[in-house]
């Protein structure tokens, strides 16, 4: 599952204003809007890594949320806020250690009962769990050959993000188009005023 924000609305009819308006405006505009894009996802990248209680180097790895614009040169402006909403394996949260009550990982919560373990061919442990459903079965390892007795089934844990990216956007929907009013205000008076004493104009 994945969110994906469309903001237009009032950009779009701010933007429509200048679209006879000197080449200098459109670009302008353009670099506006890639800017606002840059701003938009990493407010988003703050948010969501403030929830969820990891650092937004991390989530970013993730590679979660991304930001596109529409093409420069069509009628409608978009700025288009995608964000995958999969849950994400508990182990990407940080560094993973056994507990007494079970598994934490990074500044994270507890999983009561979980346990770490490297799965065949895996190099790395993952954070499992017992199903409610689980029992002790005799059956061979895969990992070491022998017969044992093991408590199955086992699931992988995971952490939801999709409530997390819920409140990320609409935290930050009323500030887009202050902040693209912001931008624009700045990159036309650079335009207009700036760049011609630069070029000797």
């Amino acid at each position: 599952m994945l969110i994906e924000q469309e903001v237009s609305g009032d950009i779009e009819e701010l933007t429509t204003l200048f679209k006879h308006s000197p080449k200098k405006t459109e670009l302008a505009i353009q670099r506006t809007m890639r800017k606002l894009s840059k701003w938009v996802e990493r407010q988003v990248l703050r948010e969501l890594a403030s929830q969820l209680k990891i650092t937004q180097k991390l989530f970013k790895e993730f590679g979660r949320v991304k930001t596109t614009l529409s093409r420069p040169k069509s009628d409608s402006q978009y700025l288009i806020v995608w964000i995958g909403t999969f849950p994400v394996g508990a182990h990407k949260f940080g560094k993973a250690r056994q507990t007494p009550r079970g598994v934490q990982v990074g500044r994270h919560s507890f999983w009561q009962s979980a346990f770490l373990m490297q799965p065949v061919n895996s190099p790395r442990e993952f954070v499992f769990n017992r199903k409610r459903e689980w029992a002790h079965r005799y059956q061979q390892s895969q990992r070491s050959g022998r017969w044992m007795w093991m408590g199955l089934p086992i699931e992988k844990k995971s952490v939801k993000i999709f409530s997390a990216a819920e409140a990320a956007l609409n935290t930050m929907q009323p500030k887009i188009f202050e902040r693209f009013s912001t931008l624009l205000h700045q990159e036309l008076n650079y335009a207009f005023n700036v760049e011609p004493r630069k070029s000797g104009n």
